[in-house]
């Protein structure tokens, strides 16, 4: 099992954890991926970051880029109590889970602690595409 540099670094979301408390779980390295199978890797990817959004259900897109932003958007795409799986551009920064609430409550450390990370939906199939300085997508995942 490859390891390597996943999750080294949970000090780039300390204010994430610190804040969601208890309602934040740290995701190992084989719950990364099993959550990435089901999420990330049903998308194809445009350069190495950014997912092709062609031949997918986009549900929106928006060009805020900010915590209020991406606050509408879970709001809007997750239930109450949903699992939401947040991905970083970063793998050295270990994947978290939160529920819908808590992210919400967070958007702001969410979306200030990376320059791209994703949010999958565990209930309801959605993921949100965050690239700082564009905005978010809101797709269906593809079977």
């Amino acid at each position: 099992m490859r390891t390597t540099g996943y999750g080294m670094h949970p000090e780039q979301i300390a204010g994430l954890l610190a804040a969601a408390g208890d309602a934040a779980i740290v995701l190992t390295y084989a719950e990364d991926r099993a959550f990435a199978d089901v999420s990330l890797n049903r998308f194809a990817s445009v350069n190495s970051t950014r997912l092709d959004w062609q031949g997918v259900e986009v549900l929106e897109r928006s060009e805020e880029f900010d915590g209020d932003g991406l606050r509408e958007m879970v709001r809007r795409y997750g239930d109450e109590g949903e699992l939401v799986v947040v991905f970083w551009g970063d793998q050295v920064v270990p994947t978290v889970a939160l529920e819908t609430e808590a992210v919400a409550a967070h958007a702001e450390m969410v979306v200030g602690s990376c320059y791209e990370c994703w949010l999958y939906f565990t209930d309801g199939h959605v993921l949100i595409e965050f690239q700082d300085g564009e905005g978010f997508v809101a797709a269906r995942v593809p079977n």
